[in-house]
């Protein structure tokens, strides 16, 4: 997205134009409420760069707002928190209109129990558990605001929210969430492994399909 948003803006502004995101999101992550910010020395009419930008912009991505914000605004760092929900469809089969936005396992989930886990996680605590390789960062210590998971018909919605989160983080917690519903860890394991921060106790991260950013807060 940030791409295809810096050579729209540069191509209507006529000068080269650097977007900076609220957050980065891996490849085949979704997002309804990203926010990112630019300068330029054009002068811009707000009124109509909304419907000149999105009449640019492929089917895929779309502005929502756009308002001039004070000089500095960085929206990354200066963002309280951010939550995405990840979702997981309990299914037999596949869903064809469905399945790119969420992950299809079998039913069986207890729901419940994957509840009562994703509140113990909650609070500021060293993730680093969580953290998926190659990733570089000076701090693995992160504030988990909300973590709930709650059954909505066939499908089941995580939600986190954090002062910021480490990379495959919330793909990571979902995984490990999926295993308690499965049976095939215990709220005890979970927590151990958080205490130990030994990265190869828990599963793989999910698959990026089911994982949307939902908004940012400032």
């Amino acid at each position: 997205m940030q791409g295809v948003l810096e050579e729209r803006f540069s191509r209507l502004l006529g000068e080269p134009v650097r977007v900076i995101g609220a957050g980065r999101t891996d490849a085949g992550v979704h997002a309804l409420g990203q926010v990112a910010n630019f300068q330029t020395s054009r002068p811009i009419p707000l009124e109509r760069l909304l419907g000149v930008l999105n009449a640019s912009l492929p089917s895929d991505v779309k502005v929502q707002s756009c308002q001039e914000v004070e000089e500095g605004f960085h929206a990354r760092r200066a963002a309280r928190s951010r939550t995405y929900r990840y979702t997981v469809l309990e299914r037999t089969g596949p869903s064809p209109l469905l399945g790119r936005y969420a992950l299809v396992v079998p039913p069986g989930l207890e729901v419940e129990r994957m509840e009562r886990v994703a509140r113990r996680l909650v609070g500021e605590r060293d993730f680093r558990a969580f953290q998926g390789g190659g990733a570089e960062t000076k701090s693995t210590v992160r504030r988990l605001v909300r973590l709930e998971c709650r059954r909505e018909g066939e499908a089941i919605a995580i939600t986190a929210e954090a002062n910021s989160f480490l990379y495959q983080m919330v793909r990571i917690v979902t995984a490990t969430l999926l295993a308690v519903g499965r049976g095939e860890m215990t709220g005890g394991d979970v927590l151990r492994v958080l205490q130990a921060g030994e990265r190869r106790m828990l599963p793989g991260p999910a698959p990026a399909c089911g994982l949307c950013l939902l908004g940012v807060s400032y």
